[in-house]
């Protein structure tokens, strides 16, 4: 980053404040193609079912007029340059929290969501957008109780996409292998980022993360 990148970034990182309402934040994120979309589907059903949590199921995007937007310049329908963009997700995400995400965490609702900010800053730096700047465009918005990461190998990665009808921008390998760089250096500041390996059957990876869940966030 750099050493008044690292400074902006240490005096942002004061500002960032753990979920505090009575419900919980949960963020699934990974590289594209590693299997976040099903685990936190499978965490949601978990959580409601087995141990009679009241739970909301969500993603980002989102399928809001923000999300729309994002997904249209994800399948490249039109172009953005990458602040830009960036500060789109950030809108979007802001939408999220006043629609959905924040009346359920003070309703003592947990909420699980497949990305949310880290996505924002992994993909953002691997993009060459300064980490501070990401983290400021971020620091008001509360920070999950429990950040996972899912860990799949670019070429797995890649792998599992390669019968997708449309690439979209991200899944190119050399913005993954610098994604994935930026997940393992950010998870060296940010609060409650945990590393889970996702390689394996659906059943094994959800049985690291139902377990990761339980032992952080269940007394």
């Amino acid at each position: 980053m750099g050493r008044l990148g690292d400074h902006l970034f240490d005096e942002l990182l004061t500002l960032v404040r753990v979920n505090p309402s009575p419900g919980k934040l949960i963020n699934i994120d990974a590289l594209d193609g590693a299997g976040n979309s099903t685990q936190t589907e499978l965490l949601a059903d978990y959580l409601r079912n087995q141990r009679g949590i009241s739970t909301i199921l969500t993603r980002e995007p989102t399928d809001g007029e923000y999300g729309k937007a994002i997904r249209r310049i994800l399948r490249k329908e039109r172009t953005l340059s990458p602040i830009p963009f960036q500060q789109l997700f950030c809108v979007d995400r802001g939408d999220h929290l006043d629609q959905l995400i924040l009346p359920a965490l003070e309703r003592g609702d947990w909420v699980v969501t497949s990305r949310y900010a880290l996505s924002t800053l992994a993909f953002g730096i691997a993009n060459d957008i300064p980490a501070w700047l990401l983290l400021g465009m971020n620091v008001y918005y509360p920070w999950p109780d429990l950040n996972i990461v899912l860990m799949v190998p670019v070429e797995e990665c890649l792998r599992r996409m390669k019968d997708r009808p449309l690439k979209e921008l991200f899944e190119k390998k050399e913005t993954l292998e610098r994604t994935l760089a930026a997940y393992q250096k950010l998870s060296e500041k940010l609060p409650k980022v945990v590393f889970v390996d996702g390689t394996g059957s659906e059943e094994a990876v959800f049985a690291r993360v139902r377990n990761l869940v339980r032992k952080r966030l269940m007394p």
